[in-house]
């Protein structure tokens, strides 16, 4: 089975609007009552992103479990719909970057003795004692 992240926020989008009407509750109980902000929940019912942390706090309003709200949204009918999450599934995982062909492991003292030769006589007598 295939999703397209575009079509499940659109389509939950709908589904959270449709679920707010019919239990009734109007934007404003929406921030007053459930703490959303007004901007916020208007994005979540055009189909902008939506966290986790705000899945939940939906579930807990609406009295869902996580799995009821997003059953059977965002699933992908054709290949248009698959293309992006298709093209997201081919890229290769990023790798770490290599390490120059020069890199010279050194001792750390000899780095430290290398490092204070970078510092002159005068500011080396300015350094306090240990």
């Amino acid at each position: 089975m295939i999703y397209s992240y575009d079509k499940f926020l659109i389509e939950l989008g709908r589904k959270l609007r449709q679920m707010r009407i019919d239990r009734g509750f109007t934007l404003r109980a929406m921030i007053v009552k459930h703490g959303f902000h007004l901007a916020q929940w208007q994005g979540f019912e055009k189909g902008k992103g939506i966290s986790v942390p705000s899945l939940l706090r939906m579930c807990e309003v609406f009295d869902l479990r996580l799995e009821d709200l997003i059953a059977g949204v965002g699933i992908a009918d054709n290949a248009k719909d698959a293309s992006v999450t298709n093209a997201l599934a081919a890229e290769p995982a990023c790798e770490p970057a290599k390490e120059p062909s020069n890199w010279v492991e050194a001792p750390l003292g000899s780095v430290a003795k290398s490092a204070s030769s970078l510092v002159s006589p005068v500011q080396r007598s300015r350094r306090p004692k240990l």
